[in-house]
């Protein structure tokens, strides 16, 4: 749960709230300098840290909400995406970019955040390069390989049929006494702190 320098806790609306014009004010400073980019993870430490609003959960888990609001008010002014700004660590946008609405694979939503990175840059004063710039895709998408035709494979028989996979494991989660909150089963809640039930 977020919470304040001393100790108090504040609601996450209400951390959003003062954490999205941070984002804001980093991710301009970002777009002053052409092919920059900022990470989840960096993006959270250094709202967390202008606002002293601070947090245990890891910054992928709200950080969507946080740029959520920023692209919402960068709409609102006229702007291009500033969101496109922020990638995950493996250098990708998250599915839910504001500008990939209506596009259901990735690489068009790389695309498009690349395009909208370039605008970023140009729209905040980066020094471009004489040709203006192009938009560039950080993590390119690979494309899948293709699979073989059925007649391509060997047949087999019911006995030599590889056994199936077993289910992915499920998180396991409970309810923490002290803060309420539901977390994964750990030997201490990674909000608050405080030891959980065995």
């Amino acid at each position: 749960m977020p919470h304040l320098a001393n100790g108090k806790y504040v609601s996450q609306a209400d951390a959003i709230r003062q954490w999205w014009p941070a984002a804001r004010e980093v991710l301009i400073e970002t777009a002053h300098e052409y092919g920059s980019w900022i990470t989840e993870d960096d993006l959270g430490a250094q709202v967390q840290h202008r606002t002293g609003v601070s947090t245990n959960q890891p910054a992928p888990e709200w950080i969507g909400r946080v740029l959520g609001s920023v692209a919402a008010d960068a709409e609102q002014r006229g702007e291009p995406r500033l969101a496109s700004l922020c990638v995950t660590a493996e250098l990708r946008v998250g599915d839910s970019h504001p500008g990939a609405s209506g596009l259901l694979d990735a690489r068009g939503r790389e695309q498009r955040a690349a395009e909208d990175r370039l605008e970023c840059y140009r729209a905040f004063g980066a020094a471009l390069p004489a040709d203006g710039g192009t938009p560039t895709v950080l993590a390119p998408v690979l494309s899948r390989p293709a699979r073989p035709s059925r007649s391509a494979q060997p047949s087999r028989s019911r006995a030599t049929a590889a056994a199936p996979t077993p289910p992915p494991a499920v998180m396991r989660e409970t309810t923490c006494p002290n803060c309420f909150m539901v977390v994964p089963v750990a030997a201490t809640c990674r909000d608050c702190g405080e030891p959980l039930a065995a």
